[in-house]
């Protein structure tokens, strides 16, 4: 996979696009303002995602484009991969039956967005997803829970099963049955706001580490993060983007029926 990201430079009127099949982002340098096209698509594509210069007969440069207005624009400008601004639930295939005592791995890939910033700036110029998934709550009522975005997709048992993509981060879930009982997952929040974003020498991208802990005692936490940097046999990581929000001792002492479902 080819890097994507960081600062790229832009000369005076030139515009570039980052492109997933026919899913597009193109920006255009003016002399004033920064132009953003955002061309969507109904699927998300698989494709590798490429950066490629643009020219005015493409036709994603005929989208009307979101304006961004400084007082000079520079030559390049930095574009970063996040993950997702809310949690994203995860349902497998079928339902998981964890037994009592037992302590298992899972992998799950969520899309990632892509913001712009200008170097002086501090927020981002645009925030897009390159891919936004659906709506959906995560909660035991329509009165306690949150509003997610849903990822209907295989949770895998088996690191060599996720399939590497440029556009998606990888996430490692343990979760971890002390209980007496036998937990049975049917949807997971993934709290991916939370997360740290990392990338490896081969441009694949990482999350921190998620922990869930089916405790005796409800009153112990139930979700702790796990800094993948410490925690991650790979050497080779460098953190790109950290988590969009910090976690706080309400985080960590969620229960697991508000992690899990």
């Amino acid at each position: 996979m080819k890097k994507w990201w960081g600062d790229i430079n832009f000369e005076l009127n030139e515009a570039k696009t980052w492109r997933i099949g026919q899913r597009k982002i193109s920006v255009q340098r003016k002399d004033a303002e920064w132009l953003i096209s955002n061309e969507k698509t109904n699927e998300e594509s698989f494709e590798e995602l490429v950066l490629e210069r643009a020219t005015f007969t493409d036709p994603v440069i005929d989208i009307l484009p979101q304006r961004y207005l400084v007082k000079n624009t520079q030559n390049s400008l930095i574009a970063k991969p996040l993950l997702a601004d809310r949690s994203i639930i995860v349902r497998p295939h079928s339902a998981l039956n964890v037994l009592p005592g037992e302590k298992i791995e899972l992998y799950v890939s969520s899309p990632l967005w892509l913001a712009f910033y200008a170097h002086e700036g501090r927020l981002p110029i645009s925030d897009l997803p390159f891919w936004l998934p659906s709506d959906s709550w995560f909660g035991p009522n329509t009165m306690v829970g949150e509003l997610c975005y849903s990822k209907y997709t295989d949770a895998k048992v088996t690191l060599d099963n996720i399939q590497k993509r440029s556009h998606r981060a990888i996430t490692t879930i343990n979760i971890s049955n002390e209980h007496d009982e036998v937990l049975t997952i049917e949807r997971i929040s993934l709290p991916a706001p939370f997360l740290n974003l990392y990338v490896d020498a081969t441009h694949q991208f990482w999350t921190d580490k998620v922990c869930l802990i089916h405790h005796l005692d409800g009153d112990r936490p139930s979700f702790a993060i796990k800094n993948l940097t410490k925690e991650s046999e790979k050497t080779d990581l460098t953190l790109i983007s950290p988590a969009r929000e910090m976690a706080d001792e309400n985080t960590f002492m969620r229960s697991i029926r508000s992690l899990v479902a």
